[in-house]
């Protein structure tokens, strides 16, 4: 096969046993790879109905066609499982080298099952792929975790917070990478696995390099072209989207109890510019690098995390939010949810100094919290659920949905909960890409957000950068994927693909018990200043009809017949 190596890796912890088997060709052509491959395996391996943290919960990698190529920000891979933070299928894009290694490995999928009696690490040197013991691993956190083992290749481990179990815990890779919003990191130590460490000396087989290589440069020259690529996420990282959604009034703070942030300056990407010596490190295979480290090469932070311990807990001290981010990556936690966890526990309770938020990351990471199963849980069983920022389990992003109904929208409608990567419609809404939209207006947005979604969708699963889609369509993807693969796809080929995914995951989450009751906002978002809720009502409304689903958002069965997707009921 090219693009695909044609090769699934199966280890199961449970009896210590490594198999192999064929990647299946119409799994490979249909879900393209990574997110979609992983979420139709999942349908294979687990019952929706699966408990995230049990033992036939499986934890499943997997690179794209594209992964390992030189196609612009192409060197991701997604980890799947059924998350629990949201009690969803939850699959998560990530960067860095770990997902190109993994391909140069020879490996489509990695699919790990059952759960080891004693601590393990998985060591994969391209066929050979061993469970090796990690009880002298156990109880580190991630960065001491990787310089045991990165001598053997690229780590992707979980610390503390994995090993308690925590929901928001995630894995980290390379260092300065994080995947799995959804409590990733718990799935794998439910299953007594501390790491994946991966090292691969195989090329990527092309059909047709000439054609690839040309459309590479042209592709190329599209984000070198695009100013919010070249201007500013190359010029500042996504530190630049503080000082973007500040401008345009979308900025929550505080729990999102305010619309703005007083001096949003000190935090800004000007001033992190100004105060740190920083340095572009850039992903496999990334012309961009958004992703900063300052000179002894530890992360700055992104978007998400000045957001999360800045203005959304009041704080405009860069070198709190530093640390507070550090100590997320340090015990493998998403520095997102964390933040916003705590930015619902203190104004539910009490706003605190900066120190008693250190404290609180500490007790999340070593399990000693009650945000350690998450802001939504925790508010509920204290009866002050309208301190909630949450959709379906997962805490809302710094994206503030009551300015920009494109995003009520695709946070509501999302597989995964309050994720904005589902469908970046600060794209159209903010940034003007494709085209700069009315952001208040709920005109027309229900056709447009599905059609992100299938996009997002089958960039995830080629796997990408969600950056891509700011310059890149589904005509430019099309072309490099058939190129790679030497099958004919079309642009409309890449958006069904896509939409298949989409509906695949809404299916399996229907049958693990969510409804339609769960497309919605937190309820406070709703009313004056906020969302109307007739017209968000009426967008969801339609957003079902274009996506061929009936009135209580289940995908009929001509549309599931269409999409050769397994029938709902």
């Amino acid at each position: 096969m090219f693009g695909w190596t044609g090769r699934t890796v199966i280890v199961d912890l449970e009896n210590n046993a490594v198999t192999e088997t064929r990647t299946k060709k119409s799994y490979a052509e249909h879900f393209i790879g990574g997110r979609g491959l992983g979420c139709r395996l999942m349908e294979d391996l687990a019952e929706p109905d699966v408990d995230p943290l049990s033992s036939e919960n499986p934890l499943i990698f997997t690179t794209g066609p594209l992964t390992g190529t030189k196609a612009p920000m192409s060197g991701h891979f997604a980890v799947t499982c059924k998350s629990p933070l949201t009690s969803t299928i939850f699959s998560s894009n990530a960067g860095g080298f770990f997902g190109a290694e993994l391909k140069f490995a020879g490996i489509d999928a990695l699919e790990i099952k059952g759960k080891a009696d004693r601590p393990v690490y998985i060591n994969i040197y391209d066929e050979d792929v061993e469970i090796l013991s990690a009880e002298h691993l156990w109880g580190k956190n991630t960065p001491e975790t990787t310089s045991l083992l990165e001598e053997k290749g690229n780590v992707a481990c979980i610390g503390k917070a994995g090993e308690k179990l925590v929901s928001m815990a995630n894995i980290i890779n390379d260092r300065i990478y994080s995947s799995g919003r959804g409590g990733h990191g718990a799935v794998a130590g439910s299953k007594n696995l501390k790491a994946v460490v991966v090292r691969g000396t195989n090329k990527v087989e092309i059909a047709d390099t000439d054609a690839f290589e040309s459309t590479v440069e042209k592709t190329k020259k599209l984000l070198i072209a695009n100013p919010p690529v070249s201007k500013g996420l190359e010029e500042y990282g996504t530190s630049v989207i503080t000082d973007l959604l500040n401008y345009m009034d979308t900025l929550p703070a505080r729990n999102y109890s305010e619309k703005n942030f007083r001096n949003i300056k000190k935090i800004s990407s000007e001033s992190i510019r100004k105060k740190y010596k920083i340095r572009q490190t850039p992903c496999y295979a990334c012309p961009v690098g958004c992703r900063r480290t300052d000179d002894e090469g530890i992360s700055i932070p992104d978007f998400d995390s000045i957001w999360a311990f800045g203005p959304n807990i009041g704080n405009d001290d860069l070198e709190i939010i530093r640390e507070m981010d550090k100590l997320c990556f340090d015990y493998g936690l998403d520095p997102l949810s964390c933040g916003a966890s705590i930015a619902a526990y203190i104004e539910a309770n009490m706003w605190m100094e900066m120190d008693e938020v250190k404290g609180i990351i500490l007790e999340i990471g070593n399990g000693r919290h009650d945000l350690c199963s998450g802001s939504h849980a925790y508010l509920c069983s204290v009866n002050k659920e309208g301190y909630s920022t949450t959709v379906k389990g997962l805490e809302l992003p710094g994206y503030d949905p009551r300015e920009m109904a494109g995003m009520a929208i695709a946070y509501a409608t999302s597989n995964t909960g309050g994720s904005h990567l589902s469908a970046f419609m600060a794209a159209p809404e903010i940034m003007g890409k494709p085209v700069l939209l009315d952001r208040t207006s709920f005109e027309g947005k229900a056709a447009l957000v599905q059609h992100f979604q299938n996009l997002t969708a089958a960039i995830d699963s080629l796997v990408m950068c969600a950056f891509s889609m700011l310059a890149m369509g589904e005509v430019e993807l099309a072309t490099l994927l058939s190129h790679v693969t030497g099958r004919e796809y079309s642009a409309e080929d890449i958006l069904k693909a896509g939409e298949r995914i989409y509906n695949t995951e809404r299916v399996f989450n229907l049958k693990a018990g969510l409804s339609s009751k769960e497309d919605t906002l937190p309820s406070t978002f709703f009313g004056k200043d906020g969302v109307n809720r007739k017209k968000f009502e009426k967008a969801i409304s339609d957003y079902y009809h274009f996506r061929g689903w009936n009135e209580q958002g289940i995908p009929s069965e001509r549309k599931l017949k269409e999409l050769n997707i397994r029938t709902y009921t």
